[in-house]
């Protein structure tokens, strides 16, 4: 399902509202939620929400979605440093509510393993929420990744570690991700894909209009039942 909004605040708003109806409809819910830019209104109305008591996350799970290999929540930059800052934080959710990767750790294969099997114990992702990267990318997920992967490590395309870098004060080499998978979004119980803006424009006529293909990850979308896009008119502006 295609959902297109006059404008960013629009949009926001809406993303929140699923958001706000799934914890009323199931407080214990299992959360995952992006970091990045895209999603900042929506958080912002969350936590206004959560304020006003018009919304409680104080059962609920939150699953980190990715990170910059070697970047922790103290660094400036970090995907977590930001969902703390905008999110996790403002809201004030415990520490035994999150679950995220440590990826500092040396055994990066053994954390993709434990967020792996803390999820499955959840028993999935209850709504997944994800922005789209300018190469197609959801998530760390790159151009060639399975649509079969759960969380794995990740070889950051040259135009995200591009990207990437609007989120640091100065410049910082980016090389690898670690990341929940596509199959991951696949099996969520309700998939929304965001995005917003006119440089996402021919991104999204691709993902929705294009073919299915793993070289190009949110094209999954039109494969996934129930999924839904929320757009604002200046992302959908290409779109038949």
């Amino acid at each position: 399902m295609i959902k297109i909004y006059k404008d960013y605040e629009t949009l926001s708003e809406a993303a929140a509202e699923y958001v706000v109806k799934l914890l009323a409809d199931k407080p214990d819910a299992v959360l995952c939620l992006p970091s990045g830019s895209t999603p900042l209104g929506m958080f912002k109305i969350l936590a206004e929400k959560s304020k006003a008591g018009e919304v409680d996350f104080s059962k609920c799970t939150f699953v980190g979605l990715d990170e910059w290999v070697g970047m922790g929540p103290d660094d400036e930059g970090s995907c977590r440093y930001w969902i703390d800052r905008d999110f996790l934080h403002p809201i004030g959710f415990r520490v035994d509510q999150i679950v995220y990767f440590d990826a500092k750790s040396d055994d990066l294969p053994g954390q993709c393993e434990r967020v792996n099997q803390k999820v499955a114990e959840l028993g999935g992702l209850d709504l997944m929420v994800l922005g789209v990267g300018m190469n197609g990318h959801l998530a760390l997920n790159e151009p060639g990744t399975s649509f079969d992967s759960y969380a794995h490590l990740s070889t950051l395309d040259p135009i995200t570690a591009e990207v990437g870098q609007k989120y640091f004060t100065k410049d910082t080499p980016l090389t690898e991700g670690i990341t929940l998978g596509l199959r991951h979004a696949r099996e969520a119980k309700q998939l929304i894909v965001i995005a917003s803006g006119q440089l996402k424009a021919d991104v999204m006529k691709r993902a929705l209009e294009g073919e299915v293909s793993e070289d190009f990850p949110v094209s999954l979308v039109q494969q996934v039942e129930g999924a839904v896009v929320m757009l604002d008119k200046a992302a959908a502006r290409r779109l038949k």
